[in-house]
């Protein structure tokens, strides 16, 4: 079975004043560092899906892909280019995660596939918030490739709500457990990057 997964790092990072998330350092390693340390021990194949000019990624020996459609049009376009890239590959799934989360879990690929027995659309994370509520986070997830002709014309159409197309698909979720730190937490504030410090300086 070929584990294809995407880092989607393709976004404008408008909250975060303007600056590349994937290059945020969080403890003196790049917020795509983390993530990358994270997800390839569990994948066979992986990319980084990425709309900026490749220098300013150094040293990274991984295929990046920029957006299939153009205009930016959020990270739905991030995962249709990751079903394009697994589709050249052989893949008949691919994982996709984002690159604001620091914290995911080591189990991340394993719990999805096994989610995917008993789902036929896409497998989202999922985690409980403070108040117990389960809360799906879309951009870490499992997406069938054969989805990716019907996600193209959403898009074209002006789809644009990760959510909502997932559901329509007949997506499930796999939930995490979040003890102390969200494994889901994201980056997207100068805030939450100092909130990131100081959870890694407890762990």
């Amino acid at each position: 079975m070929i584990l294809a997964g995407m880092i989607l790092a393709g976004g404008l990072s408008r909250r975060m004043q303007g600056h590349d998330k994937a290059l945020v350092q969080l403890k003196g390693r790049p917020l795509l560092g983390h993530v990358l340390a994270r997800l390839e021990p569990q994948v066979s194949e992986l990319a980084v899906n990425f709309n900026g000019a490749p220098d300013r990624l150094p040293g990274l020996r991984l295929p990046l892909c920029p957006d299939t459609l153009p205009g930016h049009p959020g990270p739905l376009a991030g995962v249709l280019t990751a079903m394009d890239w697994a589709a050249g590959l052989g893949a008949e799934r691919v994982f996709t995660v984002a690159t604001d989360t620091p914290f995911l879990p080591g189990d991340f690929v394993p719990r999805l596939l096994l989610a995917a027995e008993d789902c036929e659309g896409p497998v989202l994370a999922a985690s409980r918030d403070g108040q117990g509520a389960l809360r799906a986070h879309p951009t870490c997830g499992l997406w069938p490739v054969a989805l990716r002709g019907p996600l193209r014309r959403a898009l074209e159409d002006g789809q644009r709500r990760m959510m909502g197309w997932a559901e329509a698909q007949g997506a499930c979720l796999a939930e995490f457990a979040a003890p102390g730190i969200d494994p889901f937490f994201n980056v997207n504030t100068p805030e939450d990057l100092a909130r990131a410090e100081a959870l890694l300086a407890g762990v």
